[in-house]
């Protein structure tokens, strides 16, 4: 059976329809036949490399009270795999909803969005994705996902100060691409055997962390939307479903790299 998500009430649904009929639709054709000719393969790695390095950043974060204990259980080839993971899958998660029209969905109706998104309207292929990053409560976990989420992106409405939130995905490929070539520089220096990891607060890895999986969310829903994962699923997951959990996975990002920006 076709998974499906819980239905909104009748009025956020046509919000969440028309935007997604007005703003992603019109690049669905386009999106497809990348998809289906050059970037099939592409998608599915982009994913497999969020959910890998989320793991290992995840693991830090929880388990890794200071620099020394990562250093004991992480090689620096370990650790420089799991932030490039992480850079490379968000820099794909943004060309997929800039190309897919999902930040144009989102900033249309940004304030209608958060003020009826809830973790129930999300597709359940979210909890699967999660459970495969390491989550114990996949439920809850989403739940705490979303209402973050609605917190930053209700920060960077159209009265904010905050710069757009097109603007702080630019950011994000900046920050995850220089902490991977911290680590490149110290793997250089080990060569000499004086490397050693770069010393990171435990925030500064949940930050890490929340950037893999908002690139997870925004890859797996965007490849639903566009027929590059070949699961059943209902129309309402590949239309407003996806559009809603997209909209997570921005919001996930933005706190991740809030996290980076303050540690």
């Amino acid at each position: 059976m076709a998974e499906t998500p819980e239905n909104p009430d009748a009025e956020y649904r046509r919000l969440l329809e028309f935007l997604y009929e007005r703003h992603v639709r019109p690049h669905a054709p386009r999106m497809r036949d990348r998809f289906s000719h050059h970037m099939h393969d592409e998608l599915s790695y982009h994913l497999w490399q969020a959910i890998r390095g989320t793991r290992v950043i995840r693991f830090i974060e929880t388990h890794c009270d200071s620099p020394e204990e990562v250093r004991q259980l992480f090689t620096l080839e370990g650790l420089r795999q799991a932030h490039y993971d992480v850079h490379n899958a968000a820099a794909f998660a943004e060309r997929i909803m800039t190309d897919g029209g999902f930040l144009n969905a989102y900033e249309a109706g940004s304030v209608e969005i958060l003020r009826g998104l809830r973790a129930e309207y999300l597709p359940a292929i979210d909890k699967d994705v999660l459970r495969e990053i390491g989550t114990t409560d996949a439920d809850m976990e989403l739940h705490v996902l979303v209402q973050n989420a609605k917190g930053v992106l209700q920060s960077t409405g159209p009265n904010s100060r905050e710069r757009s939130v097109s603007q702080q995905l630019k950011e994000v490929y900046v920050r995850t691409e220089d902490a991977a070539k911290e680590i490149d520089r110290q793997v250089e220096l080990g060569k000499a055997e004086k490397a050693e990891p770069p010393k990171k607060s435990r925030r500064w890895y949940k930050g890490l962390g929340q950037i893999g999986q908002g690139a997870a969310l925004t890859i797996a829903n965007a490849g639903l939307a566009f027929g590059a994962i070949h699961i059943p699923v209902s129309p309402e997951t590949q239309t407003w479903g996806a559009l809603v959990s997209v909209v997570t996975g921005i919001g996930t990002i933005l706190n991740g790299v809030g996290d980076l920006r303050n540690e």
